[in-house]
């Protein structure tokens, strides 16, 4: 070994034993953060999850032993895409399991004995160890606990773990690794082998042995609770919250309204538990196929048993007497002039989105029940048709998929970014149809569904295709191949679309391939598998071909989504569409294809392979989210909804697309509104216009609230006080007012902190405020005085939700970005300083505070050629680099050398890429000090001399936002 090994291996022995005494002796003690151990469990709060711990383990290892009993295919395909990778390079590891409780299934064996570079040991005994070891060199963590490899362990279960670091000379490594190799070598434990499966398939066919589930089964009924000795179906959590909706709804008469719920959360059951309790004498149900009629019959006779009597009304049938009464719309439509169109107090229209044709306009427009319900979950319509005037825009309750997985309403997916091969969409029609159906495609995508498919014996799936020929030569390709597919078309009759699905539930069919006939009206509670051939043009029908898949079934643990990306102009929909971000904010939509699986609710995953992962970046970085027709699309849905021009506020409370974005690319939202609402005439002046701009641009975002109360003070009162102003901002934000934030705040708010940009909204008197001349004068319309509270009181409930949670006693909220710009001024700064004037950090001494900005576009494992960057450490430790030119007497490193004797606070600001235009902001990482640690160093390419300083962090950064800060963004 060389001095300089000697030396490295010295100093991480060093560092390993100070991070063990901090864990384990006195948690006050400072040492390296990375080497510290700490107690893991899924931590929502901390953004972790167990799952995300072993990928980053698994990613950044030599090799690794797992020493686990219980082994799901659900918590084995959260791992695929991590277990691929490490495939693809060579990681060598080893998995020790068992037969114990007859637990893990064959199906799961068989997929482990697809990895080469793992080798699988079956111990046939009593074993229920829970043991992750990942080798790295001389030292190696170690998970140990309660946590088993199901996806419930890996992401929601209440599970306890210790996660630790030990040299290779340490006991309990050594005694963990002498437990595990004396159980691999042991005389009962067999090597994995395909002839071992198929004698342990044959033992548990023959002996029928029972198999002990670790969770509770799922069941189709999984929008209820059945009360077994009320014997009567009780509402889930959700379920309550829209019924007591509904009981207002009730109470002030509404003739109508819209139910919004996502696929497979129980619409019909909720709709069957309102009717409970407001007791109708006579229900009609209203849809659009066979299949949905009786369903829903059978659906309200659980919830309402003898209380009412049951009919489905059809062709020929005489006139129904049922209390009950289930149609389809095209019949009824035909047969209106036999029923009283009082005949029906309570009517429900399912799948209201289609309410635009005319059959259903003659049953609304005929009928005058005392209620009508709508019951959909795609409300906006490609057609223009309004669905929400028809309700009087009167929403019942919105269930979207994120509340239903947060709620365990549906089963969790398994999601996987595939791509797809590149396929020329620009060359003519018959050379566009051969590349989707060539040879090599169809190889490519049956690989990949083999590669990421486990319980393969039982899979049932979609298949969603661009074009209608592509299904049915790809189904022709792949019977071929053995498998056992049918595609379906517009041109198939009812009859023939029912007979296929009752195939596929028996098992006669593996897949259905299909365009669109199935995004909607169709229920297969069975299905396990949803395969996307198509470009995602639209969020609203991702989800809708998502939601096919996700209704519980009995043994259903997941479902497999595989959707194949190709390089399309819309990637960045979906993130849009998995995360029910309609923010369009760029950052959270790469954090989300980066991180997607630890913010997703429940058991459910999200994963990217690199190609893919690298298109929907590109996609994410072209989108152009203040594109002009983006906006008046984004704003024409909340509009219609709400039948109203939309407040501020309405875009959030409806999770709308972020109105920042208006301002950002209009200056304000009344410029915005002059230009796409037509019913909006109102014109201010110039002067009007740049003020409102002012406020809008440097005020909306809410990051402080303290100048947005004290200009609504004087919009409303005139004038106020040092005295009476400190009561409004104490009430407001549960701190005193300082004098520093509040002199920054006043001039902010009289155009000097940024006096070439900013026009003056006040003027001081001694201890005296008032509207500036410019912004008393305007304030005479009534109008741009309601624009403007708007902006402010918008501001104020931003800053309420998202900035009020001050870190420390700053003006920042911990993990939230901010500019240049509004650094300096949350420091209450006495003016702005130009970003390429602050060049990484800047020290000011009035405030005596320092932040430090970093660009952090690099992987983690930090090369010879980039240790010269700043880098992380951990999740705690940071080495950043000073200005060039600078040595260990240059008068900012002296000042954090005296620290922190001085005074002097530094605090850091950290993004992502600083060659994205669109992201200006720094997500604030709290408060750090130096560790005294400060080394000369000679710049490479340049030979300037700068000085490499280490940095501990107060807070540790949180565990998705530094994976994603340290992750690589894929060239």
């Amino acid at each position: 070994m060389s001095r300089k090994e000697n030396a490295h291996f010295d100093y991480e022995l060093v560092a390993l034993k100070g991070a063990l005494e901090t864990g384990f002796i006195d948690s006050r003690k400072a040492s390296e953060e990375r080497y510290v151990p700490r107690f893991l469990t899924n931590n929502p709060s901390r953004a972790e999850t167990l799952l995300s711990v072993i990928e980053r383990q698994l990613r950044e290892c030599d090799s690794f032993d797992f020493s686990i009993a219980f082994i799901t295919a659900g918590g084995l395909c959260a791992l695929l895409e991590v277990l691929n990778e490490l495939k693809t390079r060579g990681i060598h590891g080893r998995l020790l399991t068992t037969t114990f409780n007859n637990f893990n299934t064959p199906s799961v064996f068989r997929k482990l004995l697809q990895y080469t570079n793992i080798e699988t040991r079956v111990y046939q005994g009593d074993f229920h160890a829970k043991g992750y070891l990942f080798n790295k060199e001389d030292i190696s963590t170690i998970i140990i606990g309660s946590s088993n490899l199901t996806q419930a362990a890996l992401k929601a279960n209440k599970e306890w773990n210790v996660l630790f670091h030990s040299h290779q000379g340490g006991r309990v490594l050594e005694s963990t690794r002498a437990e595990f190799d004396a159980l691999w070598n042991d005389s009962t434990t067999v090597c994995l082998s395909q002839s071992w499966i198929a004698h342990y398939e044959h033992y548990l066919e023959e002996t029928n042995a029972p198999v002990k589930a670790l969770q509770l089964p799922s069941f189709s009924e999984n929008a209820t609770s059945f009360d077994k000795t009320a014997d009567e179906i009780t509402p889930n959590s959700m379920q309550e919250g829209a019924l007591a909706e509904l009981r207002k709804i009730h109470e002030r008469r509404e003739l109508r309204a819209l139910l919004i719920s996502a696929t497979g959360t129980g619409k019909t059951y909720l709709a069957a538990l309102d009717v409970r309790q407001t007791a109708p004498k006579r229900v009609l149900f209203v849809a659009h196929r066979e299949s949905i009629l009786s369903a829903s019959l059978k659906s309200f006779q659980r919830v309402l048993g003898s209380r009412y009597s049951y009919e489905q009304f059809g062709a020929g049938c005489a006139h129904p007497t049922a209390s009950c009464v289930f149609a389809m719309a095209q019949t009824l439509s035909r047969h209106l002039h036999e029923f009283n169109p009082t005949e029906f107090d309570y009517i429900l229209i399912d799948e209201a989105h289609h309410v635009g044709a005319a059959g259903y306009q003659q049953i609304i427009n005929y009928f005058q029940p005392k209620f009508c319900m709508g019951m959909t979950a795609t409300p906006n319509r490609t057609d223009g048709y309004d669905v929400f005037k028809l309700f009087n825009h009167c929403i019942a309750y919105r269930i979207t998929l994120q509340d239903a997985l947060e709620n365990n309403l549906l089963v969790p997916f398994h999601y996987f970014g595939i791509a797809d091969l590149e396929i020329n969409d620009a060359v003519y029609d018959a050379e566009y149809f051969a590349c989707l159906t060539s040879e090599e495609r169809v190889r490519h995508i049956t690989q990949k569904i083999e590669e990421y498919s486990i319980e393969k014996e039982q899979r049932r799936g979609l298949v969603f295709c661009s074009r209608n020929d592509e299904a049915a030569r790809l189904s022709e390709a792949f019977n071929a191949l053995g498998y056992k597919t049918l595609a379906l078309s517009g041109n198939n009759t009812n009859e023939e679309r029912h007979a296929a699905v009752t195939r596929l539930e028996q098992g006669d069919l593996q897949y259905l391939l299909t365009v669109d006939i199935f995004n909607e009206g169709i229920d297969i509670p069975s299905l396990n598998q949803i395969i996307m051939l198509r470009r995602t043009e639209s969020a609203i029908v991702f989800v809708q071909q998502l939601g096919r898949g996700l209704r519980k079934y009995p043994n259903k643990d997941y479902t497999l989504v595989l959707d194949f990306i190709g390089n399309y102009q819309k990637n960045f929909l979906v993130p849009i569409a998995l995360s029910g971000d309609r923010s369009f904010n760029k950052d959270n939509l790469r954090r989300f294809v980066k991180e997607g699986s630890i913010t997703i609710p429940g058991c459910s995953t999200i994963s990217f392979d690199a190609i893919s992962e690298k298109r929907v970046m590109r996609a994410i970085d072209g989108g152009s989210f203040t594109d002009a027709r983006l906006l008046r699309e984004e704003y024409e849905n909340i509009r219609q909804e709400l039948g109203r021009i939309p407040s501020l506020l309405d875009f959030d409370q409806h999770g709308a697309i972020d109105p920042l974005l208006f301002i950002s690319k209009y200056g304000s939202y009344y410029a915005f509104l002059r230009r796409v609402e037509k019913s909006y005439q109102h014109e201010l002046d110039q002067t009007q216009v740049a003020l409102l701009k002012t406020v809008s641009l440097k005020m909306a975002h809410g990051k402080r609230a303290e100048e947005l109360l004290l200009l609504r003070e004087l919009i409303e009162r005139g004038q106020s006080n040092y005295k009476q102003f400190a009561c409004v901002a104490e009430r407001a934000t549960n701190r005193a007012l300082s004098r520093q934030t509040l002199d920054s705040c006043l001039r902010v708010l009289s155009g000097y902190f940024a006096a070439a940009e900013n026009l003056p909204l006040i003027k001081r008197a001694d201890e005296a405020y008032y509207p500036s001349d410019l912004l008393a004068n305007a304030l005479k319309d009534a109008e741009f005085k309601r624009l403007l509270l708007e902006t402010v009181d918008f501001g104020l409930s931003r800053y309420q939700s998202t900035f009020g949670a001050y870190y420390k006693d700053t003006n920042f909220s911990l993990y939230e970005k901010y500019t240049y710009e509004e650094v300096c001024k949350l420091l209450n700064w006495n003016k702005n300083i130009n970003g390429q004037n602050i060049g990484g950090y800047k020290y000011d001494s009035d405030t005596n505070t320092f932040p430090v900005f970093i660009n952090y576009d690099k992987a983690p494992d930090i090369s010879d050629s980039t240790k010269y960057e700043d880098r992380f450490i951990s999740e705690k430790e940071l080495v950043a680099i000073s200005k060039n030119r600078r040595s260990l007497t240059s008068p900012e490193i002296t000042r954090l050398m005296a620290s922190p004797k001085n005074g002097m606070r530094t605090f850091l600001f950290m993004r992502k890429d600083k060659n994205d235009a669109d992201s200006k902001q720094f997500y604030f990482l709290g408060e750090m000090h130096p560790t005294q640690e400060y080394h000369e160093i000679v710049m490479p390419g340049n030979g300037a001399r700068a000085v490499e300083i280490h940095y501990e962090l107060e807070e540790p950064v949180r565990a998705d936002l530094y994976d994603y800060l340290t992750s690589s963004l894929i060239e």
